[in-house]
């Protein structure tokens, strides 16, 4: 691949990136979507574009962006690690675990258990603050 379709789907996956962090999840699918159609290997933009449909409640969609950010690197950890969140969603808890034993295996990204924890830390403040 070219060095200008390579810049040309940065460019693309950090507008979703944008558009995610400013709650435009219409426009961060196109972006992500543009992404991967100027490069297709883009395993993040898959990931990404499978985060943001699930916000939406497409679960089925983001697991199909996760099974192929899998095939493109079996070994992102993160993939399976959401997947797995997503196979819960959908109430196929044998899947789900076998997706978080893989990703356990693999290790799962630091940063990501991270957000994960402090997003949870935040809902359990708030719901405290309710009380």
């Amino acid at each position: 691949m070219d060095e200008l379709k390579l810049k040309e789907s940065e460019a693309f996956y950090n507008q979703g990136l944008a558009n995610t962090e400013n709650g435009n999840v219409e426009l961060a699918i196109k972006d992500y979507t543009k992404a991967i159609e100027t490069n297709p290997q883009l395993v993040e933009a898959y990931i990404s574009r499978g985060l943001t449909y699930s916000k939406k409640g497409e679960i089925e969609l983001a697991i199909m962006d996760y099974s192929m950010a899998i095939k493109l690197n079996p070994e992102k950890s993160d993939a399976y690690y959401y997947r797995s969140k997503a196979w819960l969603k959908l109430g196929k808890n044998e899947k789900a675990k076998s997706d978080m034993k893989t990703a356990s295996r693999i290790g799962i990204d630091s940063r990501i258990s991270s957000k994960e924890i402090l997003r949870e830390y935040e809902r359990a403040w708030e719901t405290l603050g309710k009380i």
